[in-house]
C-alpha cells in the first residue's frame, strides 16, 4: 500500500510541474506566464490604477495574464509586465530613491522585453500597491520604467 501511495504521490507531482508548451513564458524563478487573449496593450489607465507611484505616463507598452497552468483549479494569480515612459518629473522622484544600476535584466514575457531600451537597469522600491507585489527598474539615462508585477 505505501508503494502505491508513493507512486501516486509521484505522479501527481509530476503532474503539477507540467507546463504546457507555447502559452507563455517560463521564468528561471516562476511558473509560466499565460499571456491573455489581448497580447500587447498600451493603454494607460490599468497600469496607473494598479500603480498609482506611475503618475500620468506619457506611453506604456505591456502585457498580462495568469501564472501556472489553467487547467489546475485554485486561486488565480496574475502578472503584469510593461515598459512606462514616465513623466519627467516622477522619473526623477523614483531615480532618487533607486539602486545603482546593473547589468540584470528582469524575466519578462518576449513581447515586453523586446520594448526596454539598451541600457542598465536601477531598482526602484515601493512600488508595491492593492495587493500587487511590483519589481521596477529605470532604464539609467532615459525616463522609462520597467515593470514586472504579480497580484490576487
Amino acid at each position: 500500500m505505501r508503494i502505491l501511495v508513493m507512486l501516486l504521490m509521484g505522479a501527481l507531482l509530476a503532474g503539477c510541474s507540467f507546463m504546457p508548451g507555447g502559452s507563455g513564458t517560463e521564468g528561471e524563478d516562476g511558473p509560466v506566464k499565460n499571456v491573455d487573449e489581448r497580447g500587447m496593450r498600451t493603454e494607460l489607465e490599468p497600469l496607473t490604477k494598479r500603480f498609482p507611484a506611475l503618475g500620468e505616463p506619457l506611453s506604456a507598452q505591456w502585457e498580462s495574464g495568469t501564472l501556472g497552468d489553467d487547467r489546475v483549479p485554485g486561486p488565480t494569480s496574475y502578472w503584469i509586465d510593461a515598459v512606462v515612459e514616465l513623466d519627467p518629473q516622477v522619473a526623477d522622484t523614483m531615480r532618487l530613491d533607486a539602486q545603482p544600476p546593473s547589468g540584470q535584466r528582469p524575466d519578462l514575457t518576449p513581447d515586453v522585453a523586446a520594448e526596454v531600451p539598451d541600457g542598465r537597469l536601477a531598482a526602484v522600491p515601493d512600488l508595491d500597491h492593492d495587493g500587487w507585489d511590483a519589481q521596477a527598474w529605470l532604464v539609467e539615462g532615459s525616463d522609462t520604467l520597467v515593470l514586472s508585477a504579480r497580484g490576487q
